[in-house]
């Protein structure tokens, strides 16, 4: 309350509780990553190649994850201290997230959607726990000496997976 220069009793009126101001805070949280879905969709164009179209998304994701990194380190924090995403955050986000995507990605990928799901899902993971990273861990990491180097090492690593996640035909 101090922080925002509010008084203790507005936290309590708009939120009930320390608690109830934390998840305002979470569920906005997610509200940003929610727009995700936003940014890999502005890479989808119709006649658009597998490659080229993975190629868009990834970067497009990517540099959203690294944009938002604030919000994901709250959220796992969150998931961690809560054992898993409670079902109503699940079901709304991540659930939503993965259907519409996968819905989208899997006619051009030639996949299943619960194929597609479980690729994406790891794809994010690593793009998420990347954007994680200080600098320099990122340099030592991938070799690099610059973190703009470094960021577009992790790119094309990301890439990569992409790429053989999705590699048409691999239907296992």
């Amino acid at each position: 309350a101090a922080g925002s220069s509010v008084s203790l009793a507005t936290v309590l009126h708009y939120f009930g509780s320390k608690e109830g101001l934390y998840d305002a805070c979470v569920d906005a949280m997610y509200a940003e990553l929610d727009q995700m879905r936003d940014a890999i969709f502005a890479t989808f164009r119709p006649g658009a190649t597998v490659e080229l179209l993975l190629d868009e998304a990834v970067v497009a994701a990517a540099r959203f994850v690294r944009q938002h990194r604030q919000a994901n380190r709250m959220l796992l924090r969150t998931i961690l201290d809560e054992g898993g995403m409670r079902p109503e955050r699940r079901d709304r986000y991540l659930g939503a997230f993965l259907d519409d995507v996968a819905g989208g990605l899997a006619a051009v990928v030639g996949m299943a959607p619960a194929q597609v799901k479980i690729r994406l899902q790891s794809l994010v993971h690593l793009m998420v726990r990347y954007s994680l990273h200080p600098s320099a861990e990122l340099k030592m990491i991938t070799g690099a000496t610059t973190e703009a180097e470094a960021i577009a090492v992790v790119d094309r690593h990301l890439l990569e997976v992409a790429r053989a996640l999705f590699r048409p035909g691999r239907n296992a």
